[in-house]
């Protein structure tokens, strides 16, 4: 699908600032703090009714969707739908290249999750295993995805696929941008994937099955 040259957008966040008001016995004084929120920044960040309404809404014509019946795993095709919009979404948005391809998503995963939404460890839940810190990195200001944040997600909305995949697509967005750096050139897929899973550049036999798992179900998918 042919990408459209987007006017950017700047983010704009408000810091913390005095706001007056009404005098009570709670507050003498009468006055509060209040904290840095997000003005109006269209096109910059998505909370989940906004994720629930661009999924419904998006025109799933032409764009890519990953392939199917090549996993054996149930629910292994539930969520093509949402891989292929948010993949062809972000793809667009944050003018990707290369561009995330479905299929890495899918067997991202699958190795992440099995397709089970409720998927969950101590630190990490739903089908792309988002973590407590990725989930605050990807929602602050300030922070390393401030070109483009999430708002008001909770670790229970991580159960949500739609939710899941939509942080998931963008997270792995965000590693493809690090590992440009780490690399000193342009990743390939895999190396965004290992970025993703923490194992870039590490030749360990955890690292190695790590992958050989990943590689395993994108091939299947290709093939």
């Amino acid at each position: 699908m042919a990408l459209k040259a987007k006017k950017k957008v700047k983010v704009v966040s408000v810091k913390e600032h005095v706001r007056k008001v009404p005098v009570s016995i709670k507050n003498p004084k009468g006055v509060t703090i209040v904290d840095k929120h997000l003005r109006h920044i269209d096109g910059q960040f998505l909370d989940q009714e906004m994720i629930e309404k661009i999924f419904k809404e998006y025109d799933k014509k032409d764009i890519i969707y990953p392939a199917s019946e090549k996993i054996k795993f149930p629910n292994a095709d539930k969520f093509d739908d949402l891989i292929a919009v948010w993949c062809d979404y972000f793809n667009e948005k944050l003018s990707l290249n290369p561009k995330i391809d479905p299929d890495m998503i899918k067997a991202l995963v699958a190795t992440e999750s099995g397709f089970n939404p409720w998927a969950k460890n101590k630190i990490a839940q739903g089908l792309t295993q988002i973590t407590k810190d990725t989930l605050k990195i990807i929602q602050d200001l300030d922070g390393e995805t401030k070109d483009f944040v999430f708002k008001g997600i909770k670790r229970k909305d991580l159960n949500d696929p739609n939710v899941s995949i939509a942080l998931g697509v963008r997270w792995l967005a965000q590693k493809q941008k690090l590992a440009y750096g780490k690399l000193n050139r342009a990743p390939t897929s895999d190396e965004v994937v290992m970025m993703y899973k923490g194992v870039l550049k590490d030749k360990s036999p955890r690292a190695t099955r790590i992958m050989k798992d990943y590689r395993d179900f994108y091939e299947k998918l290709k093939n």
